[in-house]
């Protein structure tokens, strides 16, 4: 099992080394955040481009297994 992926200053191109979609840690503020990389993008957008989190692992790794590429 791989440890979990901490983006402490912000996305950096180690969001495009994985080929499936993955839950990865990123630190805002002082608040624990948790988003998806691995995708086409590089990462889950929101509509507006910016990077779509969760408050939890378990909302952001049940939108990784629903990610469908294009």
């Amino acid at each position: 099992m791989r440890k979990l992926i901490t983006f402490d200053k912000g996305i950096d191109s180690r969001c495009r080394d994985f080929k499936v979609p993955t839950v990865a840690k990123v630190v805002v503020g002082t608040e624990v955040r948790y988003c998806v990389i691995g995708t086409q993008y590089g990462y889950i957008h929101t509509t507006g481009g910016d990077l779509r989190t969760w408050k939890s692992y378990s909302g952001a790794r049940r939108a990784a297994r629903n990610y469908v590429g294009l």
